[in-house]
């Protein structure tokens, strides 16, 4: 008989929850408030919070630049909310000067960090983030690593690899800086920042420069990250549910198949195909951090029915 095991640690992190339960507490259909971005990286999450009253604002999903600006012209009046995923510097006093009321639901670990990147700029160090270039959370973060005449002191370095690093290294503009903080995207694995520092170590070990290195992970992230390599070992397959933005349940899916488990991403129960299932006897269940439990449930549901168990 088929086996459905469910990860002992999975869905919605400690960030996502108070997120989502502020906006819950906030917003009311006749009495909105408008996100900049969403509020997630969850198409189900984005959709209740909608009817419940939360409208997310047209246009490119921005965290940096002049959007804050921009944001306070289309409101003109009443709640902005700043997502989970925070916003630059320059954004929030934007903001803030526009006289709208701000409801900030940026994540603690996420706001941890920003003020990680500013103290480093700060005190006269360069930052490298080890991050997606693209990523929202990455990009809020460089916009608080600006100086007073507003230009940013923060690479982003998209991969650990040694070839990346030194081409990084080799063409950093004016020069590799010698004072250099390292910190990472907050949902990346240990492993790949641990790597990153290694190898930026392995190529500057001619040099004479500083390096402090601050662990910017969120803890729930890799527990999860853990607790889903765990029992992708155990099982034949993996089913990993979360949105297809979701940069931390793509790296869940990425930790099950580095086990050399099969592992399909899905965002809910449609997706499932009953062919991912044929000889299988254990099935693993895990869900990105950003993933309600109602969503896992209704998956688990559809598995059931799908193979008759």
């Amino acid at each position: 008989m088929v086996k459905i095991l469910r990860a002992s640690e999975m869905g919605f992190c400690m960030g996502v929850r108070r997120a989502v339960q502020i906006m819950q507490g906030e917003a009311r259909p006749d009495n909105p408030v408008y996100s900049v971005g969403e509020i997630v990286h969850n198409p189900h999450v984005v959709r209740a919070l909608d009817a419940g009253g939360v409208r997310q604002l047209p246009g490119p999903d921005e965290v940096d630049g002049d959007i804050g600006a921009a944001t306070a012209e289309r409101v003109k009046e009443g709640r902005v909310a700043i997502t989970a995923h925070g916003v630059g510097q320059r954004v929030l006093e934007q903001l803030e000067a526009s006289g709208l009321d701000i409801v900030d639901t940026t994540c603690p670990i996420v706001t941890r960090a920003q003020r990680y990147g500013q103290k480093f700029v700060r005190d006269g160090w360069h930052v490298l983030i080890f991050g997606d270039p693209g990523h929202k959370e990455v990009r809020g973060i460089v916009g608080w690593t600006r100086d007073g005449k507003g230009e940013s002191h923060a690479t982003i370095v998209e991969s650990a690899s040694l070839e990346h690093l030194r081409e990084v290294v080799e063409n950093f503009p004016g020069g590799f800086p010698n004072k250099v903080g390292l910190m990472a995207q907050t949902t990346h694995k240990m492993e790949d920042f641990a790597k990153f520092v290694g190898n930026l170590m392995l190529l500057k070990r001619d040099h004479n420069f500083e390096m402090h290195v601050v662990n910017t992970l969120c803890h729930a992230t890799t527990g999860q990250q853990e607790v889903a390599a765990a029992l992708a070992q155990q099982v034949d397959v993996m089913v990993v549910v979360g949105g297809r933005k979701s940069a931390n349940t793509r790296h869940l899916k990425e930790v099950c198949e580095e086990q050399g488990t099969t592992a399909h991403h899905i965002e809910g129960p449609d997706e499932l195909d009953a062919s991912w299932f044929e000889g299988v006897e254990l099935i693993g269940l895990t869900a990105g951090a950003s993933t309600p439990d109602y969503s896992i449930d209704e998956v688990e549901a559809r598995l059931r029915e799908l193979l008759k168990i």
